[in-house]
């Protein structure tokens, strides 16, 4: 867990130039100065409803479907030491991945070990791994995504049985040794019953994570407890996830997140089926539902949900964050844009035993770019700002693309909200206040 921003005695929020000799400290917890400004300024300026108040903010990072089809394996294989590694797949994004308290992703592959899962068409295969349509990926991934930032991971997804239900249990395996961890597959009743929560800055989250499916691969009758799977939207499956909802917000967390891989792949907005999804989880607890599966965006939607004692709160959804990492990429053929995504920031902050709230939401546009040598993630507008101070062999085809995210990503995220958002260091921010 990266533990970064914490609470502060006193917020001073304007920096002066100009002050005189009589001046005052004002320090964080942490006895950094934060700035010297006049006194009596600052005995106007203090906000006393904060004074001797304890505030604690939590950013939360999310990203999109993260897959690796063949061409990966290629660029990710070194032929010397018959090995591969794919931190190349992270170096342009990891800095906005580490600048976060705590950062998530959806796992679209298996880690099953060499020569090990479903038997695939050879032409899919690459030294002992495999890409789609049975996804298996050398354990060295685990390693770069612990290494780029990553603190958990959801498991569940309709690839989860693609190595088969050893396949389910070993990437978990290689995810703890790691240091990752995971949710929405289980190796056994005792950790599917568990709700995963974790304690971010003096505030509690739990974590579920569902998908609809499995590709028709069954999960086994005397091993149910696997994947959390919802049946091909099963209702009693569905009812089940509403129930574990329920009980993870029970429990007295600060926020219930909830990660579900659902919708029609390259539909660009959500159909009727996820949004009545999206509203009974709100209804039973959840605070921040993230999407996967479409493998292209799908827009953003702010809530006011009414609570028991006739308050509000605010919910956040993202019906599909799309591909963070993969082969994927649009071409007139296939005219999706799969290429393209976002990383999001949720800002989360608390003041004393007060209810926690959702502050801010920001997103950092991004592309897969590739050529013969690599495959990586890129931040579409620090790399367009910054063109030449990066060593990218980067065509025509490839600025096109940059250029389109730029033009379009948010703009479409914001599809479902009118609210303004402030751009800044490479990020766009929308406040929930």
């Amino acid at each position: 867990m990266k533990i970064r921003k914490i609470s502060m005695v006193i917020i001073v929020v304007m920096l002066l130039s100009g002050c005189s000799s009589n001046s005052y400290i004002v320090k964080y917890d942490n006895d950094k100065i934060a700035s010297r400004i006049n006194v009596d300024i600052v005995e106007n300026m203090i906000d006393e409803s904060l004074v001797n108040h304890k505030i604690s903010n939590v950013t939360l990072t999310a990203v999109g479907d993260i897959m690796f089809h063949k061409w990966q394996l290629y660029r990710g294989y070194d032929k010397e030491t018959d090995s591969f590694d794919f931190t190349n797949s992270f170096r342009y994004v990891e800095d906005y991945l580490k600048d976060s308290d705590y950062t998530i992703g959806n796992l679209e592959t298996t880690l099953a070990g060499r020569n090990k899962g479903r038997n695939v068409r050879p032409e899919n295969a690459y030294k002992g791994y495999h890409g789609f349509p049975c996804f298996n990926t050398p354990e060295i991934l685990a390693y770069n995504m612990k290494n780029a930032g990553f603190d958990l991971l959801s498991t569940a997804n309709n690839h989860s049985l693609d190595s088969k239900p050893e396949g389910v249990i070993s990437t978990l395996d290689f995810l703890d040794e790691q240091g990752l961890a995971h949710v929405g597959t289980y190796r056994n009743e005792e950790e599917a019953s568990e709700i995963f929560t974790t304690d971010i800055n003096d505030m509690k989250f739990s974590f579920l994570a569902y998908t609809y499916g499995t590709n028709g691969f069954d999960v086994p009758k005397d091993k149910p407890y696997l994947i959390n799977t919802l049946d091909m939207y099963d209702r009693d499956k569905i009812d089940d996830m509403i129930s574990e909802v329920k009980r993870a917000d029970e429990t007295g967390v600060d926020f219930v997140v909830t990660i579900i891989h659902f919708g029609n792949e390259y539909f660009d907005y959500p159909n009727s089926h996820q949004k009545n999804i999206v509203d009974k989880l709100f209804e039973a607890g959840a605070d921040v539902i993230i999407g996967s599966h479409p493998h292209v965006l799908q827009p953003l939607e702010i809530r006011d949900i009414k609570c028991e004692d006739g308050s509000t709160r605010k919910g956040v959804v993202i019906y599909s964050l799309g591909n963070f990492l993969s082969s994927q990429r649009y071409t007139k053929q296939y005219p999706s844009q799969t290429d393209v995504s976002v990383i999001m920031d949720i800002n989360f902050e608390k003041i004393d035993n007060h209810r926690a709230e959702i502050k801010s939401i920001s997103f950092v546009p991004t592309c897969t770019f590739r050529n013969s040598r690599e495959l990586a993630v890129l931040p579409v507008d620090e790399i367009l700002d910054n063109m030449d101070s990066y060593n990218l062999d980067i065509n025509e085809y490839g600025i096109n693309r940059l250029e389109y995210a730029r033009a379009n990503t948010i703009k479409h995220i914001l599809t479902y909200t009118d609210k303004d958002y402030i751009y800044n260091n490479y990020k766009y921010t929308i406040s929930l206040d």
